[in-house]
């Protein structure tokens, strides 16, 4: 059995929401699922709602998460959806997202 180690809690979010993001430029950050995101971080579904609460609570924070590390596979994601978050972030960072589908 693996042994488990205790981390502070600012780095196990870092760590789901980066497990997260990888999983969202793949299938989309609306098709994530708690399950997916819980069996690559090797985790129980629970802590991430202990983290994030409710998903819509968890995709408003994955879309911050994803404008800050400039995620253009899902930035453009969240501009087609008309998501809030991804609709304010910077003008230079939506335009690189549209590119991205006309390359």
């Amino acid at each position: 059995m693996k042994e488990r180690t205790r981390r502070l809690p600012r780095d196990r979010k870092d760590e789901l929401l980066s497990a997260a993001l990888a999983l969202a430029e793949k299938q989309g950050y609306m098709n994530v699922s708690r399950a997916a995101i819980a069996a690559k971080c090797d985790v129980s579904e629970a802590l991430l709602s202990h983290h994030f609460g409710t998903m819509a609570e968890f995709r408003r924070t994955l879309m911050r998460y994803a404008i800050q590390h400039e995620s253009l596979p899902v930035v453009l994601q969240g501009i087609v959806d008309k998501n809030r978050y991804a609709l304010k972030a910077p003008d230079a960072l939506k335009a690189r997202a549209r590119a991205e589908i006309a390359a």
